[in-house]
């Protein structure tokens, strides 16, 4: 047992950094809650912007949108790198932009972005529960009121056939 520690405290003996690989890349666009969700708990833990966006980038595996802003913010600043940022995370990169040159506050600029975006996604799930009704109307008349009818008038049409034909049934 003291041997496997002892082999585990190795590289950290001898000054190795252990760094953890970026994840492959996932398909699909850049999932900009998820990323928002990481740069707010970089910041929070004392991280300065862009090495927050880079643990996300890390986290995420998604090199293009969030690396081109720490590439663009080493080049022409925070502020202007964040301004000037496209893609599904413009949004929240305008309001880390407008944060960065008012002086407020990155982390409760994305608590804000996050709360926001949580209220949208509410919202419009509320209003497709709010359609489903009346997109059920018609399968619901054509499938299930047959059934209904046949089933509550089927056993009085059967006796009334049965009366009507005497003997042959």
């Amino acid at each position: 047992m003291l041997l496997i520690f002892a082999l585990a405290a190795v590289p950290l003996a001898i000054g190795v950094r252990i760094t953890r690989r970026p994840k492959v890349r996932p398909e699909g666009p850049l999932d900009v809650d998820a990323a928002a969700r990481l740069m707010l708990i970089g910041l929070t833990a004392g991280l300065s912007m862009t090495t927050a966006i880079e643990m996300a980038v890390v986290e995420l595996g998604h090199a293009d949108e969030l690396s081109s802003v720490v590439r663009a913010s080493r080049i022409s600043g925070v502020a202007s790198a964040l301004a000037s940022a496209t893609g599904p995370a413009a949004a929240l990169f305008r309001r880390l932009a407008r944060a960065h040159a008012t002086g407020a506050s990155a982390s409760g600029s994305i608590e804000a972005f996050i709360t926001d975006r949580r209220l949208s996604h509410k919202t419009e799930t509320l209003e497709r529960l709010r359609r489903l009704p009346v997109a059920l109307t018609v399968p619901l008349t054509l499938l299930i009121l047959p059934g209904f009818i046949l089933l509550t008038l089927g056993p009085t049409v059967a006796s009334i056939v049965q009366q009507l034909l005497g003997g042959l049934f």
